[in-house]
Parts: structure tokens; C-alpha cells; sequence
């Protein structure tokens, strides 16, 4: 009675994960990437700079104090978007990724298993 509560735990378990792993699973990872590329982007404060491109830096009126404030922030922001670019192209990455590796692992372990019987 023991063996046969076991087994069929064991078997519920193995027939549920992919079910789980493509529909919770995935919400959790598609949250969790766009929350990162978020947080990322709040790190960086790449949304402050962008609002505040055209103030001129410690309040410098003249021509050439907002040319230079421009040209700062407008380097800063390519910088800082770059590396959130970066971030963003890693989450989506491991989005994939977690896609694959159930399929993957699936095909590992009856590639595996059928030369453990060949050998």
C-alpha cells in the first residue's frame, strides 16, 4: 500500500511538472524579467535622466553651460540605456532559456536511458 502511494505520487509529480513548468513556471519567469529590466532601469535612473536632458546643469543659463549639460546627459543616457540594453537582452535570454531546458532535459534523459538498456 506504502509502494503504490509512492509510485503514484511519484507519477502525478512527473506528469504534472510540465504542466506546471509551462504555465505558473513561466508567469513566475516572465514577471521576473520584466520586474528586473524594470528595477534595472530604476537603478541606472535612466528615466530621471532622460526627464531632465534639456535642464541645464547647476543652473547654467548660458548658451554654452546648456550645450555642454546636453551633450553630458545625452552620453550619459546612451551609456545607461546600453547597459539596461544589455540587461534586457540577459533577462530575455534566460526567459529562453527556461523554455528550453525542460524539452531539453526530457530528450537527455531518453538519450541517456536508452544506452544504459543498448550497452
Amino acid at each position: 500500500m506504502v509502494a503504490r502511494l509512492i509510485l503514484s505520487e511519484l507519477l502525478s509529480g512527473v506528469f504534472s511538472l510540465p504542466v506546471w513548468w509551462y504555465t505558473r513556471g513561466l508567469v513566475l519567469v516572465s514577471t521576473w524579467c520584466r520586474e528586473t529590466v524594470k528595477n534595472t532601469s530604476q537603478l541606472f535612473g535612466l528615466g530621471v535622466w532622460v526627464k531632465n536632458l534639456f535642464v541645464p546643469m547647476y543652473g547654467e543659463t548660458e548658451w554654452s553651460g546648456r550645450a555642454i549639460s546636453f551633450v553630458i546627459r545625452m552620453v550619459m543616457i546612451i551609456l545607461r540605456g546600453s547597459a539596461v540594453a544589455i540587461w534586457s537582452i540577459i533577462a530575455v535570454a534566460c526567459f529562453f532559456v527556461y523554455v528550453a531546458v525542460l524539452p531539453l532535459a526530457i530528450v537527455g534523459i531518453f538519450y541517456h536511458g536508452i544506452f544504459i538498456f543498448v550497452t
